[in-house]
């Protein structure tokens, strides 16, 4: 069967989860016969679209509801007036958004992008795909059915197409073992394959050591919280308050040393010290620069394959196509049908049991497992973002603290399961270096002397830490101007950066309101204090226009926090009815005075 038919992918992510998922679909389109790249949507020479017939675009979006930065050419060009409202009158397509629907502009950059292509004169085959990160199947919950349902439309156009498209494995690139090689006599401190090498990459990082790095915890709390300070000795990094800092982690040595451990024992002849060729199987999969020089398998364990990963679906369909054992080959098709979604949820998903684990459980497949097999089953190790917590002032750019909490938790699986980059920066010791770059936050804090009601519990301190040492620094900073809501659980275990806070306030830089939820029977949240001071704060926001922020967990209490500003503030103190408080809360929100960064 040949249709050799042009089908484009294009994406536009902030992270690497919609390349991913963009190269899975290529992979697809491949198998059913058709030809086309799979390309970041400014990548792609994008006054040619006018003669494409079929393109799928894959487009994430970021955390203030806008296009990603790898489609933003692409989106201005879209967006130009004086484009003929026929344009795209050929074009057939399909747009598959990815989002978060704790988020409240969920989808919004995906949306905006299949408006747009209609305008346009483009037809879609189907209605866009919102996938959202909080279903029980994450992304793959949406968009396994709606690239199904993609595949079966586009049938109409071609007859001929068998879409029995999970029988052929399409690999990205030929990766072969270079095996001759002398083992190095010290494998550790590996350079940065991204960076370090003057590879070019997707970002401009720059190097970072590691200056400080200090537990604000009580060695008795349940948590561990790390304020961890990094120094660039030759960089002005330049960032703002609400920024975000963004590093890609490393492996730790115990999950590689547990990688290689899998190879010996089925004695697959792959050893740390081998080194790749990756090389293009296709013209439309260029392999990225920093994958061309040889690497050794230790720099892919640790840098490249994220080996804490939670198996997809797809993984299970990819041991299916190695495994030579009938019961575990069977166990595999099941784990990846759309008919077993329920048993891989409670198998894998709820668990979260990693890759390595699921390698260990089916131990006879994964003897067979192959190098290119391998690229596929380990999806890359993403990059993490972390609000800044100082200002760039006092240090002329040169300094970045960080308040990481460090994820440890368990399931129902004996061991604990680790967060991959917040168990890696605890570890990293002083002089430790790190590569990181800076990204606009969620965040726009207004200048002057507005008042601001920051609401940040936990973690949630950090970019208010930021603007607080940005306004003292700038002398803008008064206890009627700065309104910090912190809550925790203790006041002498988890109060981060109590002394620096509490110094703020006997210096009339700042009205400091606590909620230690376990220092009495009754818990007290920071939505209570809300309620201590609404009248206050009604003040604040009728009177003075003040801005109201709130950073933290993205489980109940932002809902709480809004019920109580509804409920309290404009409502009991401001005299409005329910429904008028909540049209003002909504107006608050669309003229950017109430912002929230959630996770």
């Amino acid at each position: 069967m040949i249709v050799s038919k042009r089908l484009l992918v294009l994406y536009g992510s902030q992270t690497f989860t919609g390349q991913e998922i963009a190269e899975r679909i290529w992979r697809m389109t491949k198998a059913l016969g058709f030809r086309g790249p799979v390309l970041a949507m400014d990548d792609y020479p994008i006054s040619q679209l006018i003669h494409e017939e079929y393109v799928i675009f894959v487009c994430s979006t970021t955390g203030r509801g806008v296009e990603p930065d790898n489609m933003g050419h692409f989106w201005k060009f879209l967006l130009r007036a004086n484009l003929p409202s026929n344009s795209l009158v050929k074009l057939k397509y399909g747009v598959l958004g990815l989002g978060d629907s704790s988020y409240a502009q969920f989808n919004f950059a995906g949306k905006k992008l299949h408006r747009r292509l209609k305008q346009l004169g483009a037809t879609p085959l189907l209605d866009i795909g919102l996938c959202d990160y909080q279903h029980d199947l994450g992304h793959d919950g949406v968009m396994s059915p709606w690239v199904k349902e993609f595949f079966n439309i586009l049938k109409r156009y071609f007859p001929e197409l068998d879409l029995n498209i999970n029988s052929d494995f399409v690999p990205r690139w030929k990766v072969s073992l270079l095996r001759d090689v002398e083992p190095e006599k010290k494998i550790s401190d590996y350079p940065d394959i991204y960076f370090a090498k003057g590879n070019e990459s997707v970002v401009k990082a720059v190097p970072l050591k590691i200056t400080s790095n200090e537990r604000t915890t009580d060695t008795s709390h349940f948590q561990d919280v790390r304020l961890i300070k990094l120094r660039s000795d030759a960089a002005d990094m330049n960032y703002k308050p609400g920024d975000v800092f963004n590093i890609r982690p490393r492996n730790s040595k115990e999950d590689i040393d547990d990688l290689f451990g899998i190879f010996e024992t089925h004695k697959l002849d792959i050893l740390p010290h081998h080194r790749l060729l990756v090389e293009e199987y296709h013209d439309d999969m260029p392999v990225p620069d920093y994958l061309k020089p040889p690497l050794t398998l230790y720099e892919i364990a640790e840098q490249y394959w994220d080996l804490r990963c939670y198996p997809s679906q797809y993984v299970f369909s990819l041991l299916a196509i190695v495994s030579e054992d009938k019961l575990e080959k069977e166990k595999c098709l099941e784990l990846s049908s759309p008919e077993g979604q329920e048993e891989w949820l409670n198998y894998c998903r709820r668990p979260k049991r990693t890759a390595l684990e699921v390698l260990h459980d089916f131990h006879k497949s994964a003897s067979k497992l192959t190098i290119e097999i391998l690229f596929e089953l380990f999806p890359t190790i993403k990059p993490r973002s972390f609000s800044i917590a100082s200002s760039a002032l006092p240090s002329n750019g040169h300094d970045i603290d960080l308040l990481v909490a460090v994820v440890e938790y368990r399931t129902k699986l004996k061991k604990p399961r680790l967060g991959l980059a917040s168990n890696w920066l605890k570890d990293l010791k002083i002089g430790s270096l790190v590569y990181g770059w800076i990204k606009p936050g969620t965040f726009m804090f207004p200048g002057n002397d507005t008042p601001y009601i920051m609401v940040g519990p936990g973690t949630g301190l950090a970019p208010f830490r930021s603007v607080l040492q940005e306004r003292i620094t700038l002398d803008q900073a008064t206890s009627d101007s700065m309104h910090l809501f912190f809550g925790c659980r203790y006041h002498d275990k988890d109060f981060h950066c109590k002394e620096e806070l509490e110094g703020m306030v006997d210096t009339g830089k700042l009205s400091l309101y606590t909620a230690f939820s376990r220092d009495q029977d009754n818990k007290v949240y920071v939505q209570h204090r809300i309620k201590e001071h609404a009248e206050e704060l009604w003040r604040i926001l009728n009177s003075e226009n003040g801005y109201i922020f709130l950073s933290g967990s993205s489980k109940s209490m932002p809902d709480n926090v809004r019920d109580a500003f509804i409920e309290e503030v404009l409502c009991k103190h401001g005299g409005l009815s329910l429904d008028e408080a909540k049209q003002r809360m909504k107006e608050l929100e669309n003229k950017r005075r109430y912002q929230t960064e959630t996770w």
